[in-house]
């Protein structure tokens, strides 16, 4: 069983990628019959979350209805949105359902990706869906080696792997880098030059500052009529001009 680290290079690469490009791949992984994660296809799920694929869902056979209902959610929310669906084992006739299906809905299937689909208990697709781009078939060895290609797929043999070890098999890890990163790729970025409007620059008009009462309120004012409580009359010079203080901003 390998766990090799990833290539560097791949992680780099979707690291490179703005987030919000990365948040428009929405990646679905199916398990097959392992009710105990023997496969770890968790660790797959959690390694596609650290290269910033934020968007993956992962569940079992049963989750079906719940997966088609949010393809085809996330279809009408989100019209940058490319999909990935991966299943390991049996779970790869799940998602080959989910792709068929989202052909009457008018949905783009990006990538389908088998994992160890070549097992003894359910039989591979004979065809691909018409709404898929890429089908990515990652074969394990073993007991099962010497079967499971399919002429409309990428098929990659993992030959020191069997048939749990697929999921998180190094070359896998690879593989899904790649399938994602690009995707990711040709999902427009939004400009990082945000223009504001002129007028939030402006510098804002003088004003002049109210000049404070000649004399400190005391404790008795409110026996004292109100006309003495005013600010008295600015003194005009015998020029006719008065001083004023004004706040004003010096020029940029």
């Amino acid at each position: 069983m390998s766990d090799a680290a990833p290539a560097i290079d791949h992680v780099a690469t979707c690291n490179a990628i703005p987030k919000c490009c990365r948040d428009h791949v929405y990646i679905f992984l199916v398990n097959g019959l392992d009710p105990i994660n023997f496969g770890r296809l968790t660790g797959l799920r959690d390694y596609l979350h650290k290269l910033g694929f934020g968007q993956t869902y992962y569940g079992q056979l049963y989750h079906f209805s719940f997966f088609r209902k949010e393809i085809r959610r996330i279809h009408m929310e989100d019209p940058e949105a490319h999909f990935v669906l991966v299943g390991f084992s049996a779970g790869m006739n799940v998602v080959h359902a989910l792709a068929a299906g989202a052909t009457r809905e008018g949905i783009w299937i990006d990538s389908l990706v088998y994992l160890s689909g070549n097992n003894p208990v359910t039989p591979m697709p004979a065809d691909r869906p018409a709404n898929v781009g890429h089908v990515l078939n990652v074969l394990a060895s073993g007991m099962m080696g010497r079967v499971g290609e399919r002429d409309y797929a990428e098929n990659i043999r993992l030959e020191d792997a069997w048939h749990f070890d697929s999921p998180m098999h190094v070359r896998t890890q690879q593989l899904m880098a790649q399938e994602v990163a690009q995707l990711a790729s040709v999902v427009p970025a939004p400009s990082s030059k945000e223009t504001m409007p002129r007028g939030a620059f402006d510098d804002p008009t003088p004003r002049p500052i109210k000049q404070k009462p000649l004399a400190e309120r005391d404790a008795w004012d409110f026996l004292k009529p109100v006309s003495r409580l005013k600010t008295p009359p600015e003194q005009v010079p015998a020029d006719g001009h008065v001083n004023r203080q004004i706040d004003y901003r010096p020029e940029q």
